[in-house]
């Protein structure tokens, strides 16, 4: 297969973010179609950047301070004084864009709350997603600075584990829905893994999740969940969120032949997300096993084919979608959604070329993988 667009990947790469370096390392998710919140929001662009910089091998290169730099900016939004978990990672211009009075939104949420009061429905309130979404922007800080060999200058004190109610928590989440609920599954494992300095508490908390992924893991499929078995979309995305989990538990996928089969029988899908959940899921079962290494190395060439679809050559940089742009971040609009690149696409892809290049020939075979 051909695949001589990506032999100057790397440099056109770095030309697409140092088109979104407004200044002193503060990144914007796309060029032109910009929201206010697209031109405040600074952390989460912050790590997607670090990250790709990462992959490619770029941040070897830079210096020592330039590194310092960084790793300061992404400490200094560590915050011991907020209603979040304590010393939780808050930006506050994603707070002040989520919370922006919107009439349409406001409207769904007095009408969730009525149902969730008078008719016993439990729908998610705008109050826990905020919630949710600081923890996941907190993940997403802590990922970044571990993947660079640094780490959070404050304990990061998160309020489920703290209050020891790990089970109860996970048990509380809509199993049926398996890529909601595997995300904050692999947060409590990152926050164990990472967070923890007593290695009696942190194993306890550990074998604590390996005892409850045991009860949602499905002998069949591989993947993870509780009820009517979800189609294989939600389930593949729901296992990658879960394998993130137990890596940074360095526990091993239960059943990757499972996993594999069940990766292997869905076609590729064209978002971001999407390629890049099963080109992980594909890609941590066969660190485990030979099985289906070719069928593998063949449905990676399928993939391909379509992350170049999200491709823009003359500006160096992936789409979240074809042909347009990602509009949001955790619930706030940060861009028109234009037909342009845009920097949580170009994460996403040039990730998933990396752990591709792992096992089908490509120009970028160097480049490192990450642990998110």
């Amino acid at each position: 297969m051909n695949n001589s667009w990506m032999y100057n990947l790397k440099d056109e790469i770095l030309g697409f973010l140092d088109s979104l370096n407004e200044n002193n390392f503060n990144f914007y998710p796309v060029k032109k179609g910009l929201t206010n919140a697209g031109k405040e929001i600074q952390l989460g662009f912050l790590c997607y950047a670090t990250k790709i910089y990462y992959i490619i091998g770029e941040w070897d290169e830079f210096s020592e301070e330039k590194k310092d730099e960084i790793i300061k900016k992404i400490n200094s939004f560590q915050s011991s004084t907020s209603r979040f978990s304590q010393n939780s990672f808050i930006d506050i211009m994603y707070i002040k864009a989520f919370k922006k009075f919107n009439i349409k939104k406001y409207l769904k949420e007095k009408a969730k709350f009525l149902l969730n009061t008078f008719f016993k429905k439990n729908y998610i309130l705008e109050k826990q997603k905020l919630e949710e979404f600081v923890n996941a922007e907190t993940k997403q800080a802590i990922s970044t600075l571990f993947q660079v060999k640094s780490k959070n200058n404050k304990i990061y004190e998160n309020s489920i584990i703290k209050k020891d109610n790990i089970t109860n928590y996970l048990e509380s989440l809509d199993w049926s829905k398996p890529w909601n609920a595997g995300a904050q599954f692999s947060s409590l494992c990152l926050f164990v893994s990472t967070q923890i300095y007593d290695d009696k508490y942190k194993n306890k908390h550990k074998e604590e999740l390996k005892t409850f992924l045991s009860s949602i893991t499905d002998e069949d499929t591989g993947a993870f969940f509780n009820g009517e078995k979800p189609n294989n979309k939600e389930l593949i995305n729901g296992a990658m969120k879960i394998l993130t989990g137990l890596d940074w538990l360095d526990v091993k996928v239960p059943y990757p032949e499972k996993l594999i089969d069940t990766c292997l029988k869905t076609k590729p899908e064209s978002e971001g997300c999407d390629l890049v959940d099963i080109v992980y899921v594909l890609y941590m079962c066969n660190q485990l096993t030979n099985y289906k290494k070719e069928e593998i190395k063949d449905y990676y060439q399928a993939v391909i084919s379509e992350i170049e679809k999200h491709y823009y050559k003359e500006h160096g940089g992936f789409s979240y979608y074809k042909n347009y742009s990602q509009k949001y971040y955790y619930g706030s609009k940060i861009s028109k959604g234009l037909n342009e690149p845009d920097l949580h696409g170009t994460l996403l892809l040039v990730w998933a070329i990396s752990m591709i290049s792992k096992l089908v020939d490509l120009p970028s075979g160097k480049w490192r993988t990450l642990k998110p």
